[in-house]
């Protein structure tokens, strides 16, 4: 299932920090709009090089994307360095 929300918290060393909800549909609609724009030119393109061999990949490039977006759903990314913590998490 795709996710809902992201959210996104940076937290300096000893403080509150911000945490950010995103809802991930206002995402999906501008990257739906984006690749509908850039469709016609990646058609284009994997037929002037399908004897080549790269306009395959090119054709699979859509599929592969809306996988991996796909399944974002519950990935949990933290990371902390000197100075902040920083969480990205999907839901």
């Amino acid at each position: 299932m795709f996710p809902i929300w992201m959210r996104f918290k940076i937290r300096p060393e000893g403080k509150r920090g911000v945490s950010l909800w995103f809802p991930v549909i206002l995402i999906w609609i501008i990257l739906w709009a984006l690749m509908l724009v850039l469709l016609p030119f990646m058609l284009l393109a994997a037929v002037l090089t399908w004897r080549r061999g790269p306009g395959l990949i090119l054709l699979a490039v859509y599929p592969m994307l809306f996988s991996v977006l796909w399944n974002l759903s519950g990935l949990h990314v933290e990371t902390r360095d000197a100075e902040n913590d920083v969480l990205i998490s999907f839901r």
